[in-house]
C-alpha cells in the first residue's frame, strides 16, 4: 500500500478516536499483503488497550479472522483479543482497531503477533514504552 493510502487510513481512524496515539507504526510485507500495526491508548491506567491494524493486499482476499489471528505478549504473558471494531473478512484493504485487556503491571516491551492463514511463521511487530510515551 503507497503511503498516500496508509495516511488515508490513519486519518479515518484518527476520527475515530484515536488522535493521541503515538506514530510507532510498523509495518510487514510478505506473501503481497502489507500490514501495518500502530499501537495507542497504552496507558498504565488504561483497561482496555488498542492497536490500529490496516492490511493491504495485491490480488488476495484478506479472509483473516483477527480476533482468531492475533496475540498479544508482554513479560512471558499472553492475551488474545477481546474485540475487533472494524472491516469484516473480505476484500482488499482492510482497517480497523484491535482490542485487548491491558497487561497488568505493565511490561517494559510488547510483542503483537499476527499468524496469517497460509503462511508459515507469524508476523511479529514489538514495540517497547521507551520508544514513545503513552
Amino acid at each position: 500500500m503507497g503511503n498516500g493510502k496508509f495516511a488515508i487510513i490513519l486519518a479515518l481512524l484518527i476520527s475515530v478516536g484515536v488522535a493521541a496515539w503515538p506514530s510507532a507504526t510498523q509495518r510487514s510485507v510478505a506473501h503481497g499483503v502489507t500490514v501495518a500495526v500502530t499501537p495507542g491508548n497504552l496507558d498504565a491506567g488504561n483497561g482496555i488497550w488498542d492497536f490500529a491494524i490496516a492490511l493491504e493486499s495485491r490480488g488476495t482476499r484478506l479472509n483473516d479472522e483477527l480476533m482468531d489471528s492475533v496475540v498479544l505478549l508482554g513479560d512471558g504473558r499472553q492475551v488474545k483479543p477481546l474485540a475487533w471494531e472494524g472491516a469484516g473478512p473480505g476484500g482488499s484493504h482492510r482497517a480497523g482497531v484491535l482490542k485487548f485487556v491491558a497487561l497488568k503491571p505493565r511490561p517494559k516491551e510488547l510483542e503483537l503477533r499476527m499468524q496469517r492463514p497460509g503462511e508459515k511463521a507469524p508476523r511479529v511487530f514489538r514495540f517497547a514504552f521507551g520508544e514513545w510515551s503513552v
